[in-house]
């Protein structure tokens, strides 16, 4: 499906969502985790940089209720049905895998199981559906099971889910921003520390849009070239200053001076590091002061870099960011999803942003029309509840 003449496609109210689903269990109560959107930061929290993001009003809504026994049962609107014992071992080819990812996290503090209803707009799109759905899991069998969770826990547990149970070596961006997020604010987050600090929108906030161009690939980081380029980081950390793991553990300092000696591909990744951290440095000041023109010029470094340094992009994600950001209006555009499919984010002015959405999907499809792609203005929300 594309988009139809000078409208775009429209995503499904979260509180209409969770309306709908909260009716199919007797008694459930409902979750509500959302997507993000990360303007600056690509490629970095797994290294420990600073990024920023915010939550977006589209995502995962669970209904839930406990179950007599260890038995999990999830009835998904994309993916059908699901039912298996607190027990199993993780089915990492079935859309399940995340449920049971999140159940052994947990270790043996589960007794309980739970029937769940999950519905989500977008996923695989490249705005972490993973991280959204895992929270919502996460959530809802503490709450069964009378575990109390801290945010931070709740952060760290999702990172977990990911990393330990199904192989993906992210960092915590996603759960970070979809923990805090609130509607008015862009995050500034550390992704070594853990903490996060809210800049807040302005007045002239409210001039500007969000747009979600999907190229109609969807992506999974555990199968593409995600994980091999957080080994190139690891690499170039090590060869940087011994018995460094992460490039934030490497002085910026140290970099310049032995950036030389570093093997051709090492250097790009770690100049995409050192460089993507100054941008989100100046990039929360330009939105804390209004200044969304410079913004958007530092989101258009960042693709670039992310394609140059980190080479990520793949050809029809540069394509369609050469498209995005082509058009009167836009401040600015990049990759979200990896680099490795997904779709690219702009940031547009609010007046003309639907027919820069429409010119954005009518332009693209012409020129992919293979591809199932789809364009969205997205609005801010606030984050898991």
């Amino acid at each position: 499906m594309h988009l139809q003449t000078n409208l775009p496609f429209t995503l499904p109210d979260l509180h209409d969502q969770a309306q709908i689903v909260s009716e199919r269990i007797p008694g459930a109560k409902v979750i509500i985790s959302p997507y993000r959107i990360c303007p600056l930061g690509a490629h970095v929290d797994h290294q420990g940089g600073v990024v920023l993001g915010r939550t977006i009003h589209a995502g995962t809504v669970l209904s839930y209720a406990p179950s007599g026994g260890r038995e999990i049962s999830i009835t998904s609107d994309q993916f059908g049905e699901a039912r298996f014992s607190l027990d199993e071992p993780i089915k990492l080819q079935h859309w399940s895998r995340y449920a049971q990812a999140a159940a052994r996290v947990f270790g043996d503090k589960l007794r309980r199981g739970m029937q769940a209803c999950v519905s989500g707009s977008l996923v695989g799109v490249g705005l972490s559906s993973s991280a959204s759905v895992g929270l919502a899991y996460l959530k809802a069998l503490a709450d069964v099971n009378e575990i109390e969770l801290s945010n931070p826990q709740l952060v760290q547990l999702d990172f977990a889910l990911e990393y330990e149970q199904l192989g993906l070596q992210n960092g915590i961006l996603d759960p970070l921003t979809i923990v805090y997020g609130q509607a008015r604010a862009l995050l500034f987050m550390d992704t070594l520390t853990a903490s996060v600090k809210p800049v807040f929108d302005t007045a002239e906030t409210d001039s500007l849009a969000w747009i979600v161009a999907f190229s109609g690939i969807s992506r999974e980081l555990t199968k593409s070239g995600f994980n091999s380029r957080v080994a190139e980081c690891h690499q170039a950390a090590a060869l940087l200053q011994a018995g460094a793991y992460k490039l934030s553990d490497v002085p910026r300092a140290v970099f310049e001076q032995k950036k030389l000696s570093l093997p051709a591909a090492l250097r790009r990744r770690a100049e995409h590091f050192f460089s993507e951290v100054e941008r989100v440095q100046n990039g929360a000041q330009a939105w804390a002061e209004a200044d969304f023109a410079s913004f958007g010029q530092m989101m258009n470094q960042s693709c670039e870099s992310s394609i140059r340094s980190y080479e990520s992009g793949s050809e029809v994600l540069i394509q369609l960011h050469e498209l995005v950001s082509s058009f009167p209006g836009v401040f600015g555009s990049r990759f979200s999803g990896g680099g490795y499919g997904g779709c690219v984010i702009a940031l547009v002015q609010r007046v003309a942003a639907e027919t820069i959405a429409a010119n954005i999907a009518e332009q693209f499809s012409a020129l992919r029309p293979e591809l199932p792609s789809a364009v969205y203005l997205v609005e801010t929300d606030d984050g898991l509840r």
